[in-house]
């Protein structure tokens, strides 16, 4: 069997994180014998993201590989990421791995961000929601962010051009849609589904508010405390009356004994013992 060549897409302005370096040589090792990477002549592209991942995918399709590898230079794969490749390579058009990003929760005000992983349900006129936790085992989601995402080749033959695309409120100029999102609606009209497996979870290095980190952690936290607070609090009061309720019923059936075995007057009074 023919090894599956994989082509490394790294959008970066010139640097990449030293553990992914290190990763990929590791995963390059470890599946040597099913997969070969392709590197590009050069991997920095010094544009908006969109249109580095327009050219990356041109590169691609003028290779002969058969599938386009998305890694962000922030982003390290698992050391097993490509089992997604060797494994289960046809279930799936697009596949890949979820990572933490540390951002407001989309439709809030922004001043609180949040942990939350990069995969996607409910983009089907819902709205996006993204996983605070990802569950386990594998599925087919909604979508998935670029940061680690396999493309097969004929994905793009269903596309229209431009793959990505940045949009814009025409009055404000802010952001609307990010390149990721917009992929992943544009596969989601087309019924394509993202494979992925939750245990494949990639590190993601980031200049983050260690303020906002703080206040993250201690939120989180007491959020924990109280959610453990509801579900377990009716569990105790539960079981604390229903001791108490049997403590009553055991008593009671103890003190009737005991007034049986009282002095009892003719006209039916329990008397004292200690009646004469």
């Amino acid at each position: 069997m023919s090894k599956i060549k994989i082509y490394m897409g790294v959008p970066s302005t010139g640097t990449r994180v030293d553990a992914q370096c290190y990763a990929l040589r590791e995963i390059a090792e470890r599946y040597k014998d099913q997969v070969e990477l392709i590197y590009p002549e050069h991997c920095a592209f010094r544009f908006f993201h969109d249109y580095s991942r327009c050219e990356i995918v041109d590169e691609f399709l003028a290779s002969d590989c058969d599938v386009l590898w998305f890694l962000d230079s922030d982003v390290v794969p698992p050391k097993h990421i490509l089992d997604l490749i060797t494994s289960h390579y046809d279930k799936w058009e697009c596949a890949g791995a979820a990572y933490p990003i540390f951002m407001p929760i989309p439709g809030s005000s922004g001043e609180d961000a949040v942990v939350q992983f990069t995969a996607y349900s409910g983009l089907a006129g819902q709205g996006i929601r993204l996983s605070e936790i990802p569950p386990k085992g594998t599925a087919f989601i909604d979508g998935l962010a670029t940061g680690c995402l396999f493309i097969k080749r004929g994905v793009f033959a269903k596309l229209e051009k431009p793959y990505f695309e940045f949009k814009y409120d025409k009055e404000s100029r802010k952001m609307t849609e990010g390149e990721d999102l917009g992929f992943c609606l544009k596969a989601s009209k087309l019924g394509i589904k993202f494979f992925t497996d939750f245990s494949m979870l990639c590190a993601h290095y980031k200049n983050v508010n260690l303020l906002q980190v703080n206040n993250y952690a201690i939120d989180h936290s007491n959020n924990r405390i109280k959610s453990y607070d509801s579900e377990i609090r009716p569990q105790i009061e539960a079981s604390i009356k229903a001791v108490r309720e049997a403590a009553f019923k055991k008593g009671f059936e103890e003190g009737k004994k005991a007034a049986f075995k009282q002095p009892i007057s003719p006209n039916g009074i329990i008397l004292p013992s200690a009646y004469k």
